[in-house]
């Protein structure tokens, strides 16, 4: 007699939600959708060590593979990605990865949708599916994990990563001559609103940008305002939360390398490197670099705001603070010097 036969393709996929499942730490919640054909096929929230339930939400499409060939540098090409598929993925309002799991290894790799996106790693396929190439680090080993929730967490914070972003490159260009106005300020003065709006301002960028593209754990801002009470214990006449210039110059000393460093590699990242991306994230913000390089393209960017070492050109500092550098203007300088 003649019955329906189960499609091989439907086995797979239930084999492969149950392998992530299993993979997946015990005391997440997963969701699964009952619909599946629009691109998600679970929810899943991560739950803190602590075991608290905070809504940190991903969505998640899987994808099963009887097997997977990795390649000499230890990448997998994976096809077929529609491009309605990825516009569905961008629109959603969480984080969203897919992960492809390997039935005979039942191993699982995991792509970051919007950072492939950011990054140029969908490519046009032969048909009109793109594809994208996924490294064998991208698993959920424990280290694999450590990764994806850091991916996570960058992504969920990745509105405020690129308003840094932009603000510190049309900003930075002032920073070197604020710098300067407050090296030349008694330690023992207490610094304005307005100076420490500033300061502070700078930081949140800085602090944004080393955490997410630098990858590093820099101070909070939290801590400096402890430094500055501490600092003000000695003054018993003073009192409020302003912070002193020897407090500004500490803060100065303690971010100004690594946040020149971050809004560097912001530069090249917005010009050089994925522009496809940024030049519609940054339409006119992109024309202003490509034309006018910022002024930490200058090698003595150092030896003039933080060392002052150029006092006959730099006496009327505040003058600089709204100056435009035009040594450059007539010259693309770019891959030459942002490297």
């Amino acid at each position: 007699m003649d019955f329906p036969q189960r499609d091989l393709t439907h086995i797979i996929e239930r084999q492969a939600l149950e392998i992530l499942t299993q993979q997946l730490p015990k005391e997440w919640i997963i969701r699964e959708m009952t619909e599946r054909d629009y691109g998600v096929d679970l929810y899943v929230e991560i739950i803190r060590e602590d075991k608290k339930v905070t809504g940190d939400l991903i969505a998640i499409q899987v994808k099963g593979k009887e097997k997977l060939k990795i390649d000499a540098d230890g990448k997998f090409k994976f096809y077929t990605i529609k491009k309605s598929t990825l516009n569905y993925w961008l629109n959603l309002p969480v984080p969203v990865f897919f992960v492809v799991v390997c039935i005979e290894s039942e191993q699982s790799y995991w792509c970051n949708v919007r950072d492939a996106n950011r990054t140029d790693k969908f490519i046009k396929g032969a048909s009109e599916t793109l594809y994208t190439e996924i490294p064998k680090e991208q698993n959920l080993s424990k280290n694999g994990l450590i990764l994806f929730q850091f991916n996570y967490l960058r992504e969920k914070r990745w509105g405020a990563v690129e308003n840094a972003m932009e603000q510190s490159l049309m900003l930075f260009n002032s920073f070197g001559p604020f710098i300067l106005m407050c090296k030349r300020k008694s330690d023992s003065q207490l610094c304005s609103t307005t100076v420490q709006y500033i300061l502070l301002q700078h930081y949140e960028y800085f602090y944004l940008l080393s955490r997410y593209i630098l990858g590093k754990k820099p101070k909070a801002i939290s801590e400096w305002y402890d430094i500055n009470r501490l600092e003000l214990q000695k003054h018993p006449n003073r009192k409020g939360i302003t912070f002193s210039y020897k407090v500004v110059k500490q803060v100065i000393k303690y971010f100004a390398s690594d946040y020149r460093e971050a809004v560097r590699q912001v530069n090249l990242l917005v010009i050089k490197y994925y522009p496809t991306y940024y030049q519609q994230r940054f339409p006119y913000l992109y024309v202003h670099l490509k034309l006018r390089p910022l002024t930490f393209v200058h090698s003595d960017w150092f030896a003039r705001y933080y060392n002052d070492e150029y006092e006959n050109d730099t006496m009327n500092i505040e003058k600089k603070y709204f100056d435009d550098f035009t040594d450059y203007d007539d010259y693309d300088l770019i891959d030459d010097l942002n490297i």
